[in-house]
């Protein structure tokens, strides 16, 4: 899951600063310091600002790039989230491990979730035999967030975990190669398959519905209202992500437009043109943004030709495609997929 390549970030995605310390603190532990890190990157995060300040989600790609660097390790992010466990984590697992069941503790982290990360959503569907939880990255989060988030949700997954009872059975990353699985099944504590095309949990039926022995309701309806008064306060930027999602759909389809788009939300693109200025953007920012993650998906998997990409996300030419690109990521396609390729080889 490395990422040395550094595509256009999502503006709207506020990440709060104690990811930012737990990075600072991560570089100490490997016998560096924040102030060997580039200037504009040392003053993301001081000591009177850590409640109140957002960082972007374009800085913290910097941030955890300059990191990996400067750390000289592929696996930053994994091992800071092996290292760290700040507060609000702390508060998660609390009221997890409070909840009744593994189950009830999943579903509460599901719903409190973007209080610790705004990098990401969780989401589950279930069979007869497991509940598997997905992980999917907003935006264009770094490769080493992901990392991390994936580490410190190990904590969660252990302190709920029944005490006769496995609770995880298997996590599921989308890497080609199966070099660093070992390095996974390390840190996670469980069976990792690679090749996936989700980052994905997989939790057993039977543990989720045994009784918890750190269940307490007297201490979780406590938590539940301050973490819910937490919530409150986070910038809702939920409508974009539900557009970004038909946005997808429509290109898998190849057709996509406004009418189209606002169709399934009952209302027209004028409405749907407010709603999303409402929320600081626009319908051809969210079509820009959707086209590039695609496209960076498509080229990392290495499995369509350029020209083949390009079509499939609505370009009328390559050359439309090349330019869109460059103005994405400051780099040609051919140049981020040479980029690609090294990255898999060096993973």
């Amino acid at each position: 899951m490395t990422q040395s390549t550094s595509p256009l970030a999502c503006q709207r995605l506020q990440e709060r600063a104690f990811w930012v310390q737990g990075i600072y603190k991560a570089l100490s532990y490997c016998d560096k310091s924040p102030e060997q890190l580039p200037d504009h990157l040392q003053s993301l995060c001081s000591a009177d600002n850590l409640t109140a300040t957002k960082v972007s989600q374009a800085q913290m790609n910097q941030l955890w790039q300059a990191a990996m660097e400067l750390t000289g390790d592929p696996h930053f992010g994994l091992h800071m989230g092996q290292m760290t466990c700040g507060n609000t984590l702390k508060v998660l697992i609390l009221a997890a491990s409070s909840s009744a069941t593994a189950g009830d503790a999943i579903e509460r982290i599901i719903h409190f979730f973007p209080i610790f990360s705004t990098q990401a959503q969780l989401y589950t569907t279930e069979d007869e035999q497991y509940l598997t939880l997905y992980l999917q990255p907003k935006g264009n989060p770094h490769a080493m967030h992901i990392e991390a988030l994936i580490s410190q949700c190990e904590k969660i997954w252990r302190a709920i975990t029944p005490e006769k009872l496995p609770l995880v059975m298997e996590t599921r990353l989308p890497q080609d190669s199966d070099r660093n699985r070992p390095l996974y099944e390390q840190a996670l504590g469980c069976k990792v398959r690679t090749g996936s095309k989700r980052i994905a949990v997989r939790f057993n039926h039977q543990a989720l519905r045994e009784p918890l022995s750190s269940a307490d309701d007297f201490l979780l309806r406590r938590l539940d209202t301050s973490l819910e008064d937490m919530l409150s306060e986070l910038p809702n930027v939920d409508f974009a992500e539900q557009v970004k999602q038909r946005i997808r759909q429509l290109i898998g389809e190849r057709e996509v437009n406004e009418e189209l788009v606002a169709a399934p939300f009952n209302m027209s693109p004028r409405h749907l043109r407010r709603k999303l200025s409402a929320v600081q953007t626009t319908y051809e920012r969210l079509l820009d943004e959707v086209r590039m993650e695609i496209a960076i998906r498509l080229i990392r998997e290495a499995r369509l030709s350029l020209g083949r990409i390009a079509y499939e996300l609505g370009f009328l030419d390559p050359s439309s495609f090349t330019r869109a690109f460059r103005r994405w990521t400051g780099m040609s396609p051919t140049a981020f997929k040479d980029n690609a390729l090294k990255d898999r080889a060096a993973s």
